[in-house]
């Protein structure tokens, strides 16, 4: 599951990382259950993938004869 930090905390389950604010990560459903019940982070839902960025679609123009 992809989640994103809400409150910056040390993760000891993978080696003491430092995860700052909204940074973003795989990691198990477990886990990440674990760590939204404990208020530090949130799951990421339908993310748009980087790169990948959609154009607004323009405005047609009515040309008046």
């Amino acid at each position: 599951m992809k989640i994103r930090v809400t409150t910056t905390f040390n993760d000891r389950q993978n080696g003491c990382v430092t995860r700052p604010v909204n940074e973003a990560f795989e990691c198990s459903d477990k886990r990440a259950r674990e760590l939204m019940s404990l208020g530090y982070a949130e799951e990421i839902k339908n993310e748009q993938p980087k790169g990948k960025l959609t154009k607004p679609k323009a405005a047609k123009k009515h040309l008046c004869n």
